[in-house]
């Protein structure tokens, strides 16, 4: 007969090989958690599926990552709580934290292999894209990822790409209702709702870790000589900090032409730092020469 000593030591040898795995964190406020300089005029609305989506310890993560299977990862995830927590992703302001782009032109959420690690190694993730009136995603590449961005709700969507040096002219389409669109890897490019009603698109990408790089914060946060040097030293970059003009950008989704804004009665903020208007101004008006028709 096996003693209490013996049965307590086999218990705690099957403890050590199958540790108790680290409980989920708690999940996200179930409040609006979008910034306030980033709030949508025409919201998705809350039904009875919206929920937050959970959040991962970095242990969690890592056990993810490293499982060997597919099965062993779906067993995991299983292990966690309800499937309705761990196998789906909301792609609403209600659901998921603003993590892909937010400002006055709109929002953008990401559910990615850090946010949502059932994606470890399938080669995929999806985005969705919410455009105010008039609203513009600035112009921006994806590093890892091709990209399929079709349009589910609005009238039309203007879009644009530029590939590379060995074909550098614009390709440009506008896309109507569940049509879509191609975005080469690492191609720079744009979606623009000029529309007086809000658009809503999804984009589908070819990799769980896509990246994402602005193209206008990523070149004047440069040192300030190799920014003037790579423009030619234009007379409208005389006296000015490149870093601090840096900081007067519109974040990510931005107010689109302001002929839009006319043509729909909407105001237009010029200063859209950070994604607001209450950002300061500028210490004084940069003329970019873009409508001087004087000289060739």
């Amino acid at each position: 007969m096996l003693t209490k000593l013996t049965i307590a030591s086999a218990i705690l040898s099957l403890a050590s090989a199958h540790p108790v795995k680290n409980a989920i964190l708690p999940r996200q406020s179930s409040g609006p958690i979008y910034p306030e300089n980033g709030t949508l005029v025409d919201p998705p609305p809350v039904t009875k599926f919206t929920r937050p989506n959970p959040t991962y310890t970095d242990e969690q993560l890592l056990a993810l990552k490293t499982a060997y299977t597919t099965a062993e990862k779906i067993g995991l995830l299983a292990s966690y709580g309800s499937p309705n927590d761990y196998f789906k992703f909301d792609l609403t302001p209600n659901g998921s934290a603003s993590n892909a782009a937010n400002g006055l032109g709109g929002q953008g959420y990401l559910a990615f292999v850090q946010n949502y690690p059932i994606l470890i190694g399938t080669g995929v993730s999806v985005a969705i894209g919410y455009l105010n009136p008039c609203g513009l995603d600035s112009i921006h590449l994806h590093n890892r990822a091709d990209e399929l961005v079709t349009l589910v709700k609005g009238t039309s969507l203007k879009t644009g790409f530029v590939l590379e040096d060995g074909y550098d002219q614009p390709i440009y389409t506008e896309i109507g209702l569940y049509q879509t669109t191609i975005r080469p890897q690492g191609s720079l490019h744009w979606e623009f709702n000029d529309n007086c009603e809000s658009a809503v698109f999804v984009a589908a990408l070819s990799t769980e870790d896509p990246g994402v790089a602005r193209t206008a914060q990523n070149f004047f946060i440069n040192p300030q000589e190799v920014v003037d040097a790579n423009l030619a030293y234009p007379k409208w970059l005389v006296d000015v900090n490149t870093a601090e003009y840096r900081t007067q950008l519109p974040t990510a989704f931005a107010q689109g032409a302001k002929a839009c804004y006319d043509r729909c009665g909407i105001e237009y903020f010029t200063n859209q730092a950070g994604g607001g208007p209450n950002a300061p101004a500028p210490k004084e008006h940069v003329d970019l020469g873009l409508n001087d028709t004087s000289s060739s």
